[in-house]
């Protein structure tokens, strides 16, 4: 999503009930997962590679998550869940190839193991920088002034800054100098570790305009941030 921009040329995002909506970086909800069948598994070095064939969904990308199932080698030590592929290389035309994602196990040479494989769509994180995200209003429950959200602070691949602080800010109108801070930081990381966050529930007032601010940033070797906040 874009940073924030005041003026009457960048319109609040509509969080709706149930919906997810990003403030940093994004999700393709239009995208369907990757299924693949596995045909054989191999390690070396303590990375798995797996020879696949792609049966619906798009290539995955690296950084991205893959579940496998049903792999008998090593005694199923290939059956991850939301591993991260470290490596992708498919043939666009056939939908087959290998991917690679890290493994702690000994040495396996190339054998063959049927099995199945999903990779999940990825989220896609925006670039890590101070400042403002693009405003939001929040479709709030009817008959209550009060309501409770739920935020999260992510950073791709889980490389986190060196530090940092992600805080909710209101405004009566969306103007930029009428943002003020709402309640605690919702994520704070020191030390390249979370000190507050990922996740918090947040009580807010209907009616006003929401945005989430990024300040004391050291990047260290973060290369990205995903904030998202539900109706």
């Amino acid at each position: 999503m874009p940073a924030y921009v005041s003026g009457p040329f960048n319109p609040p995002l509509l969080v709706q009930k149930g919906v997810a909506a990003y403030l940093f970086g994004s999700l393709n909800t239009r995208q369907d997962n990757t299924y693949m069948l596995v045909s054989q598994v191999a390690i070396a070095t303590n990375v798995a590679t797996l020879t696949v064939q792609i049966t619906r969904g798009e290539i995955p990308v690296v950084g991205a998550l893959i579940s496998v199932a049903q792999t008998v080698t090593s005694s199923g030590a290939f059956n991850v869940t939301r591993a991260v592929l470290t490596g992708v290389s498919i043939n666009a035309t056939t939908g087959a190839g290998t991917v690679t994602y890290a493994l702690t196990s000994g040495n396996v040479s190339t054998t063959a193991d049927p099995g199945s494989a999903v990779v999940e769509v990825p989220e896609i994180g925006e670039t890590l920088a101070a400042g403002a995200s693009i405003p939001c209003v929040i479709a709030a429950p009817d008959d209550d002034s009060q309501f409770t959200v739920p935020i999260s602070v992510t950073f791709p691949g889980a490389v986190l800054p060196t530090a940092v602080t992600v805080t909710l800010q209101a405004a009566i109108h969306d103007n930029a100098s009428e943002y003020t801070a709402v309640g605690s930081a919702i994520a704070v990381v020191a030390g390249t570790a979370y000190t507050s966050g990922p996740f918090n529930q947040v009580t807010l007032q209907r009616g006003y305009f929401y945005r989430l601010l990024i300040s004391g940033l050291t990047i260290g070797s973060a290369t990205g941030i995903v904030a998202k906040i539900g109706g």
